[in-house]
């Protein structure tokens, strides 16, 4: 392993810790034993350094000056210094065979022993099966602890290995040092581990802990004793990690009052527990917090999160690609528009045909032909007046003509008759041509959309692992039992996704536990049933603003069908359409026209198509259709994000904005949609603050008042604060107006905006 191979701070740690490891296993009996063959055997097996190691193996019999097992100790660390040499030149990993190896050397000890003293051969037999066991127990440990580290979860035979020899290790340093020793690096364990561990793991820990002591003075209440120190550490860490080490202190010393397991609570128990508390209490928390992150992102579904974002970047990829597509169908329809019959080519080809077949027959050819008769100009002039009424009259040539030529008549049939076949020609010609320029345009409006799906998709997530930890946290003190949770994003496009127990849980509290623990307002936008006890919640920042509705129609006196139609329609997240459209005229007709063109823009815009592409395309559909359906539209893009509106007009009356500074006209001067193929709309932006009611009328409101003056003198006395209401007043004050006549359909939309509590 490297952190064997290379020597830093972290090394002498290492070493400095197998040092104690290999003297606590020779105390593991109230007698020295060589127990500490085990861990010897388990360290060089790996990676332990194989000239430090065999150094420190030796030196560990200097302790208590047990010079006995000298001979055996160099033995020992000779024969595996040189078995390990002879492995790497081999390049051998040994594996369990190294655990053999402990027979061969304990045979050993059975035969030499302690020099100095004489060891029944009973007990000799008896160290050594049990340091065979003990090697295994190392070995499999020893593999755990260097390979997994805390970054994977232990096996259960590994987990047991190192309980095992954890235990060894407490029972040796109670026995070399002291047990007041070992209870101050229990306590500081217990406490390390509340605060980085989830809960249950350090109960776990503390049994293990409490296992030295429980051997060493032959009483398990001490087990008992370390698990009610671990369950104040964990209910208090969460707290306070200092509250925590103030009630381990406190319950270290109550409990000894009710079960004194201590006999008589002394000064020095208080000074070694304070000691493993105080180290706990002086490391920094952002230190601890550094060790906490990275010991859970071993532990975190890497998988899932690292599939999630691979599929985001093939889709984006994907997305890119197909966008290229539609940009080329797109270039490739509008190439294609210039082919066809145009107008101009259609005048030459005419006066061509004409030339052939009437002036080529004509007696007079040659004579007209030497005095450059007929002009080509008043030919053309002539075609032009055919193609500006339709079909031609003696009455539309020229004198020059009507006295020179003989063939008028013939002439005059000819024309219209190449009027009547080109005429068709070229009307097909532009209907293609507008066909294609419409699907030219669709082609580009998707690209662009696929193009922007692209870019979102292949921004990577960034998840907050941390805050996950702290919302779960705070969701289970709640009361709130969650399964699953998933922070991602930042800022304003934070999404918090969680599957929680459906067990009667209140949506405004969970609501509530998110937004406090994120620091920022949060919304549902999104809930489904997993299974039958389990549903999903995905929460996402809630708009600084919301906005309320109010709408009154009325339908034409005499008409079975109003030709006004709205919407309100949520556009994506935080920005909704509000829209009002007023198909010409009453009745069935007008409003199918304006429900269409209605129903056209909301999903254009729920597609994220830009404004300006969506209108022409449905002026452009509207035009080609017959020559008198159009429509008055009226709408606003309202941003809750940012507190704004941008306004398109299409022929519609003008708007009002009414607010704390006074009542703001918004106009338009642009003609209805479906009169001209090419149309500019009128369009506004407008930065809205809380309060500001935003008012849409169609012309059978704003006609009855007559002028805007008079409107806003009716606005101002009446209150803009419920949008329902303000609706209904303008529309009876506008039916007052007419005698109660509707004389067209009436409709008044009003949204006020006001600020989220």
């Amino acid at each position: 392993m490297k952190k064997f191979k290379s020597f830093n701070y972290v090394s002498v740690l290492i070493y400095s810790s197998l040092f104690i490891l290999f003297v606590a296993f020779n105390y593991a009996e109230a007698e020295v034993y060589p127990y500490s063959v085990a861990a010897f055997i388990a360290a060089l097996s790996v990676g332990a350094n194989v000239f430090v190691t065999p150094i420190l193996f030796v030196g560990s019999f200097l302790i208590g000056n047990n010079v006995g097992y000298l001979a055996f100790a160099g033995i020992t660390a000779a024969f595996f210094f040189i078995l390990f040499l002879l492995y790497k030149k081999l390049r051998f990993k040994p594996d369990f065979l190294n655990v053999a190896m402990s027979i061969i050397i304990m045979t050993v000890f059975c035969v030499l022993g302690n020099t100095q003293k004489d060891i029944p051969i009973m007990k000799r037999v008896l160290v050594s099966v049990f340091t065979t066991v003990l090697t295994l127990f190392c070995y499999i440990s020893g593999g755990a602890v260097t390979k997994k580290g805390l970054k994977y979860k232990f096996a259960k035979e590994e987990f047991f290995t190192l309980a095992a020899v954890t235990s060894v290790l407490g029972l040796g340093i109670c026995r070399v040092a002291s047990p007041y020793v070992w209870k101050a690096f229990s306590y500081f364990v217990i406490l390390l581990s509340a605060f980085v561990f989830r809960k249950g793991i350090t109960l776990l820990i503390s049994c293990v802990l409490g296992i030295g002591l429980a051997l060493y003075y032959g009483d398990v209440n001490y087990i008992s004793f370390y698990l009610i120190i671990a369950v104040v550490a964990e209910s208090l860490t969460s707290f306070s990690r200092y509250a925590a080490a103030l009630a381990v202190m406190a319950c270290d010393y109550a409990v000894c009052l009710v079960f004194p397991v201590y006999g008589e609570y002394s000064v020095k128990e208080l000074i070694f527990a304070l000691a493993g508390v105080a180290v706990f209490t002086v490391i920094p928390t952002k230190l601890l917090n550094e060790f906490k992150d990275k010991l859970y992102s071993f532990r975190e579904r890497q998988l899932i999160r690292q599939s999630i974002n691979r599929n985001r970047s093939m889709v984006s990829n994907r997305l890119y690609e197909i966008s290229g597509v539609f940009t080329e169908m797109s270039s490739a329809f509008r190439l294609f528009k210039k082919n066809g019959t145009s107008e101009d080519s259609a005048k030459t080809l005419i006066d061509r045909e004409l030339r052939q077949t009437v002036c080529k027959n004509c007696p007079s050819f040659k004579d007209c032909r030497e005095k450059r008769k007929p002009e080509k100009e008043d030919i053309l002039k002539l075609i032009d007046i055919g193609f500006a009424k339709g079909k031609l009259s003696v009455i539309d040539f020229p004198a020059s003509l009507l006295s020179g030529c003989g063939k008028v008549s013939d002439m005059i049939f000819a024309i219209n008759k190449m009027l009547a076949s080109y005429r068709a020609k070229i009307l097909e010609n532009i209907n293609v041509n507008s066909g294609r320029e419409l699907i030219a345009m669709q082609t580009s409006g998707i690209s662009e959309v696929l193009r922007g799906l692209a870019l979102e998709t292949g921004t990577l997530i960034k998840y907050q692992s941390r805050l996950e930890r702290s919302l779960s946290d705070a969701l289970l003190r709640s009361g709130f039992s969650v399964s699953e949770l998933l922070i991602y994003g930042e800022d304003k496009c934070v999404t918090v996704s969680l599957i929680l127990t459906m067990d009667n849980f209140s949506l405004s509290a969970v609501t509530a536990v998110i937004s406090k623990t994120l620091g920022m307002k949060m919304a549902l936008i999104d809930k489904s049933d997993v299974t039958e006890d389990k549903c999903y919640l995905s929460f996402g920042k809630s708009p600084e603003f919301d906005a309320a509705f109010g709408i009154c129609k009325k339908t034409k006196t005499g008409s079975d069908k109003s030709g006004d139609t709205y919407s309100v329609t949520k556009i994506d997240d935080g920005k909704f359409l509000v829209a009002v459209s007023d198909g010409m005229g009453s009745g069935k007709n007008a409003e199918n026209i304006s429900s269409t063109s209605l129903s056209l823009i909301e999903s254009f815009y729920k597609a994220g198509l830009k404004s300006d592409l969506i209108l022409n395309t449905v002026n452009k559909l509207l035009a080609i259709n017959t020559e008198d359906d159009f429509t008055a539209l009226d709408i606003s893009v309202i941003d809750l994000k940012n507190c704004s509106a941008d306004f398109i007009k299409y022929g519609s009356p003008y708007g009002f904005i009414i607010g704390e500074e006074g009542i703001k006209i918004v106009e338009g001067n642009s003609l209805p949609l479906g009169i001209l193929e090419e149309l500019k709309p009128s369009v506004c932006h407008a930065e809205l603050n809380d309060g500001d009611m935003l008012l849409f009328l169609s012309d059978g409101v704003s006609d009855a008042f007559g002028s805007s003056a008079e409107i806003i003198e009716f606005l101002r006395t009446v209150p803009a604060k419920n949008p329902q209401s303000l609706a209904d007043d303008i529309v009876k004050q506008a039916l007052l107006k007419d005698d109660g006549i509707k004389k067209d359909d009436m409709t008044a939309l009003a949204v006020r905006i006001y600020k989220t509590a």
